[in-house]
């Protein structure tokens, strides 16, 4: 099992593992996603753990990765969060701006993220702002600050 890397202290429910902030990055959690006011901070720094349902790569840059979570995680979705009707939640994989882009155009053309894209059924882990998607009314992970994958598919 990975080391858990990221103590994120929310009202909503306790951590399942204490960890480190370490894995999350510096400076406000929105700082390098463009339209970051349609995200809503739940939590600066959470943990997340479960088996991606699917991956697509967008055309601004980012790797959208639905994830079932670990039973132990599944307090970080509302009734809002679903893949294909079933439970499940967003990790957003942005490429590695400098900046808020002003735009979905200028954020693909920023370099592309250095962190392991997974495949579908991967074991993943990871790190980042716990964010409320306004415009969807979901609760997701972007921009995903740390991924692990624990278990390919």
């Amino acid at each position: 099992m990975a080391a858990l890397l990221c103590s994120c202290a929310s009202s909503a429910a306790p951590s399942a593992t204490p960890s480190s902030a370490s894995a999350c990055g510096t400076g406000a959690p929105e700082g390098d996603v463009y339209q970051p006011d349609r995200l809503q901070v739940l939590d600066p720094c959470k943990h997340a753990v479960g088996f991606v349902v699917d991956i697509a790569a967008e055309d601004d840059g980012d790797y959208h990765v639905w994830f079932k979570p670990d039973t132990s995680y599944e307090y970080l979705m509302n009734p809002e969060n679903h893949f294909q009707a079933k439970p499940a939640m967003l990790a957003e994989i942005t490429p590695d701006c400098t900046g808020q882009p002003p735009n979905a155009e200028a954020a693909a053309k920023c370099p592309k993220s250095k962190l392991p894209i997974p495949k579908l059924g991967d074991h993943i882990a990871m790190d980042g702002p716990w964010v409320l998607d306004t415009n969807h009314g979901w609760r997701e992970i972007h921009p995903v600050d740390r991924i692990e994958i624990l278990a390919h598919a």
